[in-house]
């Protein structure tokens, strides 16, 4: 009798954990992404350096405030991101808000620039060999501050 009641209540358990992360997904909640997010906020560039020193560092606030967070909407409208489409913004003061665009590869464990402007403030996250390619689709229209989505590709493949 224990054992089936100690099986039902497991069973229970996990489907209200299948639903609860389901409608988070459905919902675009943060919560289902969390643990790439936390990876992708450790990462570090080829030398060596977090990411994320290197944001607070580019801000140039004595004050930063990261928030790492995944954004559904820059999947759609920066169709070069493969991956997990990031966003982490800034938060120097409570009127000024700073943003930058990555794509979130977890296999390699890397970040890589999707805007023109966010490749020009981390040039360190072009991998050797790589160059950047701006990609003007008639997006501009959609995208944060009229930025320009761009691809990493191969040197020998721009020419």
């Amino acid at each position: 009798m224990r054992s089936k009641r100690a099986w039902i209540m497991g069973l229970s358990l996990i489907v209200v954990a299948v639903v609860v992360y389901g409608c988070g997904c459905a919902l675009e909640f943060e919560y289902p992404f969390w643990p790439t997010l936390w990876l992708a906020s450790r990462t570090k560039t080829p030398d060596g350096q977090r990411v994320a020193d290197l944001i607070r560092i580019r801000s140039g606030s004595s004050y930063v405030e990261q928030h790492w967070h995944h954004c559904t909407w820059c999947d759609v409208v920066y169709p070069d991101a493969p991956h997990l489409a990031v966003k982490v913004t800034i938060n120097d003061s409570l009127d000024d808000k700073e943003f930058y665009l990555f794509d979130w590869e977890v296999g390699r464990r890397r970040l890589l620039p999707i805007t023109v402007r966010t490749a020009k403030l981390f040039p360190e996250l072009i991998p050797k060999g790589f160059i950047i390619e701006p990609r003007s689709e008639g997006l501009k229209t959609q995208l944060y501050n009229g930025d320009e989505p761009c691809r990493i590709i191969a040197q020998s493949a721009a020419h």
